[in-house]
């Protein structure tokens, strides 16, 4: 497997470039699963009950310390009036996927503005392909707050870490689509990518996805933090391939380079 990282910040641009290339024993089954679920992650709602076997419920805490089921029709019925209404679905990221046999659990996370929802699927696998049985899931809701407030919680927390290096990074935390240029020759190559400031703005953390036409290279897990000690900043990669770097950032003209 190779593996390209290189990440270079000039004024407020930083770049990371990423590809890798599984062996002939890539795992086609994840591959498969993963192309169920994210049928259920079409941003077109049409398409969700596709995912789903018939019938199938959708299972959380009631709030009031009880099961509370959701039938898919009803489900179905809420996300339909949502997209009437004009509500965008979340942005959704595939956290693992663990199969055995005709059985796989796959752990999605969901933001949206108000809430982070963390589904556990269950599916099986039939003559027909895998599906979706079941869903559990638990909802955290944002905490309500205005612009003001907003600001001076950001402010607070850059005041806690004490290295302000990363803070023209800060720009990278949201949702993101890659494409490599140039094309390769065995196709394009494209990525998703979940970034988030952690530990009061000390590091970045992304969750990384790249496919080439259609197929997984790597589902990898990215953290860029800078050490006050020895003034440098440190990459660190892993993937589920059990490829694991670590990168040493050096200035370069005002730019770190990895």
């Amino acid at each position: 497997m190779r593996i390209r990282l290189l990440a270079a910040l000039l004024a407020t641009q930083f770049t990371v470039l990423a590809a890798g290339q599984r062996g002939p024993a890539q795992d086609q089954e994840a591959v498969a699963i993963r192309n169920a679920n994210e049928v259920y992650m079409s941003p077109d709602t049409g398409r969700v009950k596709g995912a789903f076997y018939s019938p199938a419920n959708l299972y959380t805490e009631d709030g009031k310390g009880g099961l509370r089921i959701i039938p898919l029709e009803q489900f179905l019925a809420n996300l339909a009036k949502g997209e009437a209404s004009g509500q965008s679905r979340p942005t959704m990221t595939i956290d693992f996927i663990d199969h055995a046999g005709s059985a796989a659990t796959v752990r999605v996370t969901e933001i949206s503005d108000v809430a982070r929802v963390t589904d556990y699927f269950s599916l099986v696998r039939d003559a027909t392909g895998w599906k979706i049985v079941s869903k559990t899931f638990n909802v955290e809701h944002k905490a309500e707050a205005n612009s003001s407030s907003q600001s001076s919680m950001q402010a607070s927390a850059a005041t806690l870490c004490p290295s302000d290096e990363l803070q023209a990074l800060k720009f990278l935390a949201g949702n993101w689509s890659t494409a490599e240029s140039p094309v390769s020759s065995g196709g394009a190559i494209t990525g998703t990518s979940r970034t988030e400031t952690i530990l009061n703005g000390c590091a970045l953390w992304e969750h990384r996805l790249v496919e080439q036409k259609g197929k997984e290279l790597f589902d990898a897990h990215i953290i860029l933090g800078y050490d006050v000690t020895t003034k440098k900043m440190f990459l660190f990669y892993v993937d589920d391939g059990s490829h694991t770097q670590v990168y040493e950032g050096r200035r370069e003209g005002g730019s770190w380079a990895f």
